[in-house]
């Protein structure tokens, strides 16, 4: 993962996260490393207030905190989908 690319970009730090999350906690799939997936908790955490982003209003503080996306339920559609590719993606071998 280009780290530098991704933290000039908060809103698509945020989007990987929100993936990764969905394809680990709703498909038991894991797509980042668990230390990458910490690793951007940390950041988001950081920079909460310096990025905005329309789905947002998913994730507290508190989940960043604890790193975790556990108890969210309801996914947007287009963070479903791009799950399902990256999946999709690794299962054919060539994950990006």
């Amino acid at each position: 993962m280009e780290w530098r690319v991704l933290t000039n970009n908060l809103g698509r730090l945020f989007q990987v996260f929100l993936v990764a999350s969905y394809a680990y906690y709703k498909r038991y799939a894991s797509i980042l490393p668990d230390e990458q997936y910490d690793k951007i908790a940390k950041i988001l955490l950081t920079h909460w207030d310096e990025f905005e982003h329309p789905h947002k209003y998913l994730v507290t503080k508190e989940d960043l905190e604890a790193g975790t996306l556990y108890a969210t339920k309801n996914y947007p559609k287009i963070i479903i989908h791009c799950a399902e590719l990256q999946i999709q993606a690794m299962d054919n071998g060539r994950a990006e």
